[in-house]
């Protein structure tokens, strides 16, 4: 290229200033980018063409050197290029096709006029910008969300529809045993990827809203189990409520309040094994009774039932 008009390919004067050299490049780049004139080896050239002398004026030291020198300032073959040798030293890799190479800065060679200027402002908006130009399919973003779902969801599992402020919504399963406060990194869930890239992450708290009735603690449900006194005394079946349906257990003869039973297997259920159900005894006493009902239930206490509270005194 060495004795063509820098000035003249850009389409500027020659006191044009840096933002006008660099808004003529930006539209002659637009126009004759070989992602938009695939196959066409003379837009190719003249893209070549028009980056060489932006890389030369955009460049101060550069173009001083050119308006001092003169056309023949710069043989982009180096040493020994001489003019016939066109755009030998010039890197356009940086310039081509929408990869990863694009804004590159390439490094000076000794001799040589290689680009020193940073394209990746001019590349960056032409690319993203709506010009038109093939751009690689990138990642979505990842999405923070929360949800509420209800203790006996927590504990066997749902799925909930979540509605995000662009109208989008996702359908989420909630595994089994998960527990308030937990976190789930739902793959795949998150913000559609732009030309068609893969979607980001969807990173889900789940909060649990408490049951009137059970508790957990770790992967164990804890419930208090009201009984008679007549069933604490001689003993019986009962009824046990469970996350997982009621179950039918023996209570011993003789039961006395605040003891705990064990339901195996009755807990939280996981990949790993299952926790247990826990059952404590509260012993219901009448708001009223006959005096002599009373008096009889006293007589069966063998010894006073605080006794061995006073030695501890």
């Amino acid at each position: 290229m060495a004795g063509k008009d820098y000035y003249q390919i850009l389409g500027v004067k020659k006191d044009s200033s840096e933002p006008d050299i660099k808004k003529s490049y930006r539209k002659l780049a637009k126009k004759f980018h070989p992602d938009v004139n695939k196959g066409n080896k003379d837009a190719e050239n003249k893209f070549k063409e028009i980056s060489e002398a932006y890389a030369v004026l955009s460049d101060k030291e550069k173009r001083e050197q050119y308006d001092r020198l003169g056309k023949e300032a710069f043989s982009f073959g180096g040493p020994g290029g001489g003019a016939g040798s066109g755009f030998g030293g010039f890197d356009f890799s940086q310039f081509t096709g929408a990869g990863g190479s694009r804004g590159r800065r390439p490094s000076g060679g000794r001799g040589g006029a290689r680009s020193t200027v940073d394209f990746t402002d001019i590349f960056g908006d032409l690319f993203g910008g709506g010009g038109g130009f093939e751009q690689p399919p990138q990642r979505g973003g990842d999405v923070e969300a929360e949800t509420s779902i209800d203790f006996r969801d927590s504990i066997l599992g749902t799925t909930v529809d979540l509605r995000f402020s662009d109208g989008r919504s996702v359908k989420v399963k909630v595994p089994e045993g998960v527990g308030d406060g937990q976190r789930l990194r739902l793959r795949g869930k998150g913000a559609p990827g732009p030309m068609g890239g893969p979607p980001g992450d969807l990173n889900l708290l789940v909060r649990v809203r408490p049951h009137p009735l059970f508790e957990r603690k770790g992967d164990d449900i804890h419930i208090d189990l009201p009984i008679t006194i007549a069933e604490a005394i001689r003993g019986g079946e009962v009824e046990v409520p469970t996350i997982h349906g009621p179950v039918r257990a023996r209570i011993p003869a003789g039961t006395q309040g605040g003891q705990t039973f064990r339901l195996s297997g009755k807990g939280v259920r996981k990949k790993q094994g299952s926790g247990d159900h826990y059952y404590k005894i509260q012993i219901l006493v009448p708001k009223e009774a006959p005096q002599e009902f009373v008096e009889q239930l006293e007589k069966l206490y063998e010894s006073d039932p605080r006794g061995h509270l006073k030695t501890a005194l």
